[in-house]
C-alpha cells in the first residue's frame, strides 16, 4: 500500500505528537517537516505505528478529545477496595498530552481553528470542573496517592455538544 501525505494531514487526524514521537524523533526536524508541509509517502509499517489506519479525518475535536479520555480511563484505571479510581495527576496530565497533538507553530485551516478554540474552552472547563470533585485519598506502599473516582471524570465529558 502507498500512502501519500502532507504533515499537516498527521496534525489534522490528531496524530502529530505521535509521529513526532515515533517516526521523526525530534521536535526540530517535525517542526520544520510542518512549516514545509510537502507531501511525502509515509511507509505502511508508519502508518500502523502511529495508528493512521484505523482513524478518519474529522474537525469534531471535542468528539476525538471525549474518546480519547474515555480511552484513557478505561486503560488507566484501578480498583481499589471497591471503587474504579484514576489518579489525579494522570488525568490532568491527560487533558495536556491530547492538546500536544495541535502544536503552536502550525497554522490551521479555518474549520480546525475554530474547533481549537472550542476544544481549549472545552478543556478548561473540564480542569475547572474536575477541581470540584471529591478527591480520594490513599496510601499504597507507604505512599500517598490521590485518586478522583474514575466514573466522576466521565460524567465530565459532554458527548451531546457537536
Amino acid at each position: 500500500m502507498r500512502i501519500f501525505m502532507k504533515p499537516s494531514d498527521i496534525v489534522k487526524r490528531c496524530m502529530w505528537d505521535t509521529y513526532t514521537y515515533y517516526i521523526v524523533g525530534s521536535e526540530r526536524e517535525a517542526e520544520r517537516l510542518l512549516m514545509e508541509d510537502k507531501e511525502f509517502e509515509l511507509s505502511e509499517r508508519d502508518g500502523i505505528v502511529i495508528g493512521l489506519l484505523k482513524v478518519i479525518e474529522t474537525d469534531n475535536l471535542i468528539h476525538r478529545f471525549n474518546d480519547h479520555m474515555v480511552h484513557f480511563l478505561t486503560i488507566k484505571s484501578v480498583k481499589i477496595n471497591d471503587d474504579i479510581l484514576i489518579k489525579r495527576k494522570s488525568a490532568r496530565e491527560a487533558i495536556d498530552k491530547f492538546l500536544d497533538k495541535f502544536p503552536d507553530y502550525w497554522t490551521p485551516p479555518k474549520n480546525y481553528e475554530s474547533a481549537l478554540v472550542d476544544l481549549v474552552d472545552y478543556t478548561n472547563g473540564i480542569r475547572d470542573r474536575m477541581d470540584s470533585l471529591d478527591v480520594v485519598k490513599a496510601n499504597l506502599l507507604n505512599v500517598n496517592y490521590e485518586f478522583y473516582v474514575s466514573s466522576a471524570v466521565k460524567k465530565l465529558l459532554n458527548f451531546n455538544m457537536y
